[in-house]
């Protein structure tokens, strides 16, 4: 079985060749997406409702103790930059993929339903990322994270490019590493940036370094479901 390493967990250097820091002037049209504050430690997410926040389920919880978090100890940043950020708000409650378990070494059916919504104590003003379906082999698509070596400024990726598509998992060829957990994978779509899937892991795909998200298409609906 493939298994690869959930990026919450990996307190390693990054290379980081394809993320570009985002420029200050194009930081506006990405004030959606933001850090989820973790009380100690970060992921990255982006709201897809005005207080409704898609991350990756993994960062829910304790990476030494796999025990789940508190709600009211998360808190999303939307558009952080450098100390200054366009609104945040505490969660009130989360809902994690009824499939999903937890596992550091986590292989094809963790990585499938590692994604979570977080539901925010109080609405945000950014206007919110829509979704679409679909994130095929082939494709081109774009991540905005923060990450490790990046905490204050959002990283863009664009393009990196689709390597396989196994069931709801996505194999893609950009550069991850610690903290870009829960990052919003878009396509453009009708001229709008759209979420078609969550950065989950890193690892190897045919003896290359890759990344591995969960696609919307596949895991988004049992998760509102359960909302």
């Amino acid at each position: 079985m493939l298994r690869v390493l959930l990026l919450l967990l990996l307190p390693l250097a990054a290379a980081a060749e394809g993320r570009a820091l985002l420029p200050a002037h194009e930081q506006g049209a990405w004030n959606a997406a933001g850090r989820l504050n973790l009380g100690g430690g970060f992921c990255s997410g982006a709201l897809i409702a005005p207080d409704l926040v898609v991350t990756a389920a993994h960062c829910l919880y304790a990476p030494r103790t796999g025990v789940k978090r508190l709600p009211e100890r998360l808190t999303f940043v939307a558009g952080y930059r450098m100390m200054k950020h366009q609104g945040f708000a505490k969660a009130a409650r989360f809902v994690i993929h009824p499939d999903y378990v937890f596992d550091p070494e986590a292989g094809m059916d963790e990585i499938a339903a590692d994604l979570a919504l977080v539901r925010l104590a109080e609405p945000l003003a950014p206007a919110p990322f829509g979704i679409a379906p679909g994130i095929e082999k082939g494709d081109e698509v774009t991540i905005l994270s923060y990450a490790r070596d990046r905490p204050e400024i959002p990283s863009l990726q664009s393009p990196c490019g689709v390597l396989a598509r196994r069931g709801a998992v996505a194999v893609l060829d950009c550069d991850v590493t610690w903290g870009v957990s829960g990052a919003p994978v878009f396509r453009r779509v009708d001229g709008e940036w759209r979420i078609v899937a969550v950065i989950s892991a890193m690892g190897q795909w045919r003896g290359e370094k890759a990344a591995f998200a969960v696609a919307l298409d596949a895991a988004l609906g049992p998760v509102l479901a359960a909302d």
